[in-house]
């Protein structure tokens, strides 16, 4: 079975040729600290070679993926082989970079000039960081192990770094960090006090339990002697809440590198320091404590993880899948329009009928859209239309005069009657347009509530989804243009022709509040007219409740007041006929209202909605696909935007990085 550690080292192989290493949360080890704690020596310690790059300022500027691999003799030979070099026991370790594939490195000082072209290429030259990953990869005789080295955290920018280098360094780490199945390495500082930390703060913001944080303690030499009991017990664990362990090292001074100081020569130094000044824990620090731990650590981390990490990629590669399967271009061209046009008509059907798959939770839409327009924008408005809006009765008496000429007034004067509802119906024209509008509108926008995957399709091809949108447009206009023309010459049709002898007109007047009955009937002097019920001796009649009795006479003196037969009162006061003008229009306006509301919503539906649906599909067929084909057309409407494309490779190397990712865990036997 391969190291679980070499299998990790494969998928983050895999995932940053993909360009996004966090597409999966893979095991690993990060390692956090500050620019002056000491953080390079450490891994330089932990590879046992000097290849990082120095300097003052942000010197680690993306993240540096170290994986440690160990090979077999096999290995070495097939590398041997492959760069025509004999066999020679004095080449141990060689490095690859996954950037620059089958290139070997043998000298660790062009290693770190690698690193620096690498880093200067991704992030450029003046001092910035970049996301991007560089993976190397040290084949050693020594062991397995893979960890991330991170930009040191920094607080002021230098050069030519943006002022909020600090922030994107924290961003950066934190990306890292707050993974699940990453273990922090937060490097501390021995002479410093930890509760300052900022690698220690950050893992105890993200790791608040300390579950999955193991402290590195550096500068151990360079501490006062009076401090030692402190450092002792920052070993121990006494003042660092981590449960993964603190180890305390010691590693090269500036003094060491400078003269080329073996990593042999200060593992030695380092034991005897240990030794000398922490005799009972020595055991349990320096370096090869610290590799140690981290390789238990690690594989322990991974077993308990990888279930899981096997799931995640199980689920995305299925997620891939659908999304790569809404991507494919069609076998067929001609057949692959005819049917996408055909599921275009059916969903929008749906959608307006309420018979799609996916009903939205969230909101409003498709049909029920168009009756919330109906009932909540149009009957609100058209019912709260004053029937004597801007008509005083100033305004009335000038009207029946003006109507009247040279000649005296009427009692019931339909010309003014006529003129004043003609005036005063305008006002249901306008609202019973703009609903039209507003409908129109909403089934525009109900387009984009169909099925998702269509439009997404749509969106694929620019000049079909423009071409399919114009004749929903088009459409929708010459329907809204016949009704607006119906239904304003329906309201024009009782502007024009008034009927006061109508019954609904009669019983609307009955039915109105008492004052207006009580005006319209005074003002033809019947207000006290009672029911002689000695008059009449039919037994129906006599059998009849005292108000309906009224109600009677009142409809028949009514039918008498307003078809001129009863208008030979010519004494009446010229306010009594305003009254009487003003109190007819109203019932006459409500009369007028319930037939339009009743009726406005009923033609846009059987004109405008059901029509339309009728229409769309034959339309969608002759005025896309007939004329694509006509016009010699098809392949070149099919012509994909060109972010598509990019989402297809895309979702194609993130699919194939997937399968490979599955391919490396199948062998694994999990216990």
């Amino acid at each position: 079975m391969q190291s679980l550690i070499q299998i990790v080292n494969k998928l983050q192989d895999v995932f940053s040729v993909v360009g996004e290493q966090q597409i999966i949360d893979i095991p690993q080890i990060v390692v956090v600290g500050t620019q002056s704690s000491g953080k390079s020596s450490v891994l330089e310690s932990i590879v046992g070679r000097s290849f990082l790059p120095r300097g003052t300022g942000v010197v680690t500027r993306a993240p540096l993926v170290i994986q440690m691999i160990r090979y077999t003799e096999e290995t070495k030979k097939s590398m041997l082989m492959s760069n025509n070099i004999e066999d020679s026991e004095n080449i141990t370790e060689w490095v690859e970079f996954l950037h620059r594939p089958n290139a070997y490195y043998f000298d660790f000082n062009l290693v770190r000039n690698e690193i620096e072209c690498r880093t200067n290429f991704l992030a450029g030259s003046n001092k910035g960081i970049t996301n991007n990953q560089i993976i190397l990869k040290i084949h050693t005789n020594r062991y397995d192990l893979t960890f991330v080295d991170l930009p040191g955290i920094t607080k002021v920018p230098v050069g030519d770094q943006p002022a909020d280098i600090d922030e994107q360094i924290q961003k950066l780490i934190i990306s890292y960090a707050e993974q699940s199945n990453s273990i922090i390495l937060a490097v501390v500082t021995a002479n410093t006090d930890p509760s300052t930390s900022e690698s220690l703060q950050i893992a105890k913001k993200l790791d608040p339990d300390g579950i999955r944080t193991i402290a590195v303690v550096t500068k151990l030499d360079l501490i006062d002697e009076g401090t030692l009991q402190d450092t002792k017990d920052l070993l121990c664990g006494r003042r660092i809440p981590v449960k993964l362990g603190i180890i305390g090292v010691v590693n090269r001074s500036q003094k060491d590198i400078v003269e080329n100081k073996s990593m042999d020569a200060t593992l030695k130094s380092e034991t005897e320091f240990l030794k000398t000044y922490y005799p009972d824990i020595y055991t349990k620090h320096g370096n090869k404590a610290l590799t140690h731990s981290l390789q238990v650590v690690l594989i322990t981390h991974i077993k308990k993880v990888f279930p899981k990490l096997k799931f995640e990629l199980e689920e995305l590669k299925n997620k891939l899948g659908k999304k790569l399967l809404l991507l494919h271009t069609p076998e067929n061209n001609i057949s692959f329009i005819i049917e996408l046009l055909k599921d275009i008509s059916k969903s929008y059907e749906d959608t307006i009928n309420g018979n799609q798959n996916d009903i939205s939770v969230e909101k409003i839409v498709g049909g029920a859209s168009v009756v919330q327009i109906i009932q909540q924008k149009y009957l609100k408005t058209i019912n709260a239309i004053d029937p004597l809006q801007d008509l005083s009765n100033e305004n009335i008496a000038k009207i029946l005069l003006n109507t009247s000429g040279t000649n005296q007034s009427t009692f019931v004067n339909e010309k003014a009657l006529q003129k004043i509802l003609k005036r005063q119906l305008n006002n249901l024209i306008e609202p019973s347009l703009d609903c039209v509008e507003l409908v129109r509108n909403e089934m525009l926008n109900i387009f984009n509530s169909i099925d998702i995957s269509l439009l997404d399709i749509l969106k694929r091809y620019p000049q079909l989804d423009e071409d399919v949108r114009k004749v929903f447009d088009k459409l929708l206009e010459e329907n809204v243009k016949s009704i607006k023309e119906f239904i304003a010459s329906y309201i024009e049709s009782y502007q024009e022709c008034l009927d006061t002898s109508n019954p609904d007109f009669i019983l609307e007047i009955v039915n109105s509040n008492n004052t207006i009955q009580e005006e319209i009937l005074a003002a033809a002097n019947i207000n006290n007219y009672k029911c002689n019920s000695d008059s009449d001796s039919d037994d129906g009649w006599n059998n009849m409740s005292q108000n309906k009795k009224v109600e009677i006479k009142r409809i028949q003196m009514l039918n008498q007041l307003l078809s001129g037969l009863n208008n030979n009162d010519n004494d009446l006061e010229s306010s009594e006929q305003v009254k009487l003008h003003r109190d007819l229009s109203i019932c006459y306006f409500e009369y007028i209202r319930k037939i339009v509301r009743d009726f406005v919503p009923k033609r846009i539906k059987h004109k405008m909605i059901n029509s339309f649906l009728k229409d769309l599909d034959k339309r969608l067929n002759q005025e896309i696909f007939q004329t694509y084909l006509i016009d010699n057309k098809i392949d070149e409407v099919l012509l994909e935007d060109e972010r598509f494309q990019v989402d297809r490779k895309d979702v194609l190397i993130k699919s194939d990085a997937v399968k490979k990712a599955l391919k490396s865990m199948v062998d694994i036997q999990y216990f």
